[in-house]
């Protein structure tokens, strides 16, 4: 069963190590339970404290695995185990890189397999295992995707069916007060007119100003159009029709005012969607929001048809409301497009320029591969890093000279956890941070709590498995974020809930407050294809248990809808980060500081040559979240400290000109288009038709500027500087350069961070 040509793998772990032990031996042993005789498995010889022990890991290529129908081939546990074993030194040998990769293809993590195998690239750069590999990797991925792909090509997307309407708590009082602005700031007035006999001289007289104002305003002559509907409500000004007119007339004049007075004074049962729809435009430049999306919410209601208009103006007063408080100092605006949420550039910004910062509403851990490599922790409440000296050092610590070694625990900063006074389990950095977590939402999910509490703690830590009766581990949460993340959504919901019921004198928090309570999570778009809740009811069932008893007879309902929303709110927009001032980098400033051991410092700058690991987390960024991906992103995103926290900093790649929509990338962009595409339809449920994707092609038999075939047993000449578009003809190649291949040809790609 196993091959007799084992390639041995020597890894030396220290004690700060020793959670490696030989559980996580057995583990990876199990990893080769293999009844296939086409599967071949490479020795690993793991050296713990001097103590040697064997491992097996499959090298099964990705073909085999998906056609494997073996149980035990491959799990999860399996995966990270590898996982494990190449952070402990993963340039020893590319072998554990294919073996993560291979399992990551069976699991169908294909992000993961991806990045397993680029890193296995950079080692060895032509393996030519990894390049056989990653061409099977891209022919599953890409065959898993088309059909779905083809049938999006020619599916509506229309942002605004995933929009509400629904107005926000106080919306009310501030709609009475917006009504006095408008009144005592803009002077405008609430009048009636009394009703005059019919007169047909007068009528007569109206009805040929009203014309000759209809002529002028075929002209274009507004003033003049203006002037004659002013003579026709002179005479009649119950006229409805000519008043709607004289507002049309005053619009092009751009007489805000003037406009709004006319739309005002017309009965709300006389006026058209059109009315509605023109008074809102106008409310909105008064600055009046909440008058705006009323009106706005009539015109919509009295919409027939097609006609997104009324809507997408609705929610593009919302973003105002919004995100308009989050991007006062930043040179940028968040608005609304018949693609969604989109920022845009409120001007020039010059590369290198940072965009904006943005910091977490809420953060959990990432229990994808690709980031769950590191055994650092942090604060589970503000990601700050609590990496220690013998974490950053490793074996050298121990073998550095002593006066060094006390040189290091004399300057690096104190990153012993302080734990959560019930629980003893969760870390945090200071006390402030442990007393912000238990108001916030640590009293609701604490583990001490309840048994159900202690389980989710549990799963969480156990990568969402936990054992059935038999006492294998099975996989009960299959996200790539910690479930905790939404327990603290939840949880934060409900503290902020019963706060606000306190300060009205209830116990109770009534349906205003609980609306004002979710309020801060708007921000994020939710949306998924397919409804998880289904199939993901063990932990669904955990989640209600828990939330059912918030204490003081409080409960939150976690309906079908509420869960599948939620979930789809992390999955759109959590961003991988961590925080970039380390307990390193403070260690750092007090060492350039400590004149009186500067030989010593010297002496140590030997040991100081490699990066701090990173304590991975991911978080939901209000602002952040409003970025669409293009794979010729304007932008980088990278950590960043945000008022002493860890956050995410946006900076811009290339100059920025003012107007421009501001573009991050969801995925590594030197992918071929067809992989590119493909997972991102996977992952984000959309096509992609970016710049990048639009003149690059998928391969060598097809034109890519005008779609001709290549003959039989032919290919066409690629680009020789990207070699990701081919073409029939110079001709076609110089249109091609022209129309945007030579700005997307001469831009590095960039690589993304999400989890």
């Amino acid at each position: 069963m196993y091959s007799s040509y084992g390639t041995k793998l020597k890894l030396q772990t220290s004690s700060i190590l020793s959670s490696f032990t030989l559980s996580h031996l057995h583990l990876l042993k199990d990893l080769c339970t293999l009844t296939d005789q086409e599967n071949n498995a490479k020795e690993f010889i793991v050296e713990q404290n001097s103590e040697k022990r064997q491992i097996w890991i499959p090298m099964t290529k990705p073909k085999s695995l998906i056609k494997s129908s073996h149980p035990g081939t491959m799990n999860v546990q399996n995966l990270y185990d590898v996982k494990f074993l190449m952070s402990l030194n993963p340039a020893d040998h590319v072998d554990a890189f294919i073996s993560g990769g291979r399992a990551a293809t069976k699991l169908e993590k294909y992000e993961d397999a991806y990045h397993c195998y680029k890193a296995g690239l950079k080692i060895v750069p032509k393996h030519k295992e990894i390049i056989e590999d990653l061409r099977e990797l891209q022919k599953i991925i890409i065959k898993d995707v088309e059909t779905k792909a083809a049938a999006y090509e020619e599916r509506d997307y229309n942002a605004v069916d995933f929009c509400t309407q629904d107005p926000y708590p106080g919306d009310v009082d501030l709609f009475k007060l917006e009504v006095e602005i408008l009144e005592k700031k803009y002077k405008i007035k609430t009048e009636t007119f009394p009703q005059k006999p019919f007169d047909n001289l007068v009528q007569q007289q109206v009805a040929n100003a009203t014309l000759a104002g209809h002529n002028c305003m075929q002209a274009a002559k507004w003033k003049e159009a203006q002037k004659c509907f002013t003579m026709a409500l002179q005479q009649d000004p119950n006229n409805y029709v000519v008043r709607r007119l004289r507002a049309d007339a005053s619009n092009n004049l751009d007489e805000i005012t003037a406009t709004f007075q006319d739309l005002w004074l017309i009965p709300k049962m006389k006026r058209t969607q059109d009315t509605w729809k023109l008074g809102g435009k106008m409310l909105m430049r008064f600055d009046l929001l909440v008058l705006a999306e009323f009106w706005f919410r009539k015109a919509t209601q009295m919409t027939t048809g097609k006609d997104d208009e009324p809507k997408i103006l609705f929610q593009k007063c919302r973003v105002i409301r919004l995100y308009g408080p989050l991007t006062t100092d930043c040179p940028i605006k968040v608005d609304f497009t018949e693609y969604g949420r989109a920022i845009y550039a409120t001007e020039d910004i010059p590369e290198g320029e940072t965009v904006f910062e943005d910091s977490p509403i809420v953060l959990g851990k990432v229990f994808d591969t690709v980031h769950y490599k590191t055994t650092i922790q942090s604060c589970d409440h503000c990601a700050q890093s609590l990496l220690s000296p013998q974490e950053y050092f490793m074996e050298t610590f121990s073998t550095m000279e002593s006066d060094l070694r006390d040189l290091v625990l004399k300057y690096w900063p104190n990153t012993k956890p302080i734990y959560c006074k019930n629980c003893k389990f969760v870390k945090y950095c200071s006390n402030d941070c442990r007393t912000q977590s238990w108001n916030t939402y640590h009293k609701i999910i604490c583990p001490a709590r309840s048994s159900a509490t202690a389980r989710l703690f549990k799963l969480s830590e156990n990568l969402g498995k936990e054992p059935d009766e038999t006492g294998t581990m099975v996989e009960v949460w299959d996200g790539h974020f910690s479930p905790l993340i939404l327990a603290r959504v939840w949880a934060t919901i409900v503290t902020t809930a019963k706060s606000l019921a306190r300060e009205s004198g209830d116990i109770i928090p009534t349906k205003d407050q609980w609306a004002m309570a979710k309020s801060p999570y708007r921000k994020f778009i939710a949306y998924g294809n397919i409804s998880v809740e289904k199939d993901q009811k063990e932990i669904k069932a955990l989640f209600r248990e828990i939330f059912s008893d918030c204490g003081d007879g409080v409960s939150y309902e976690i309906t079908d809808a509420e869960y599948n929303g939620r979930y789809y709110q992390a999955v759109c927009n959590l961003q991988v980060f961590s925080s970039p001032w380390t307990p390193y980098h403070k260690f750092l400033e007090e060492l350039g500081r400590a004149e009186e051991d500067e030989d010593r410092t010297l002496r140590l700058l030997k040991y100081l040559k490699e990066k701090p690991p990173a304590s991975n987390v991911c978080g939901m960024f209000p602002l952040h979240a409003c970025l669409n991906h293009s794979c010729l992103n304007n932008v980088e995103v990278s950590d960043g400290m945000v008022h002493g926290k860890g956050g995410v900093t946006v900076r811009a790649k290339r100059t920025i000109q003012k107007g421009e929509e501001i573009f991050t990338t969801y995925i590594d962009t030197a992918m071929p288009r067809k992989l590119r595409r493909a997972w991102l339809y996977k992952s984000f449920n959309f096509w992609c038709r970016c710049p990048r994707c639009q003149v690059e092609g998928d391969d060598a038999d097809v034109c890519t500027k005008c779609g001709k075939k290549a003959p039989e047993g032919k290919k066409f000449p690629g680009c020789g500087k990207c070699m990701k578009a081919w073409y029939c003809s110079v001709a076609c190649q110089k249109i091609a350069w022209k129309l945007g291949h030579k700005l997307v040809c001469s831009t590095e790609h960039s690589k993304t961070s999400y989890g």
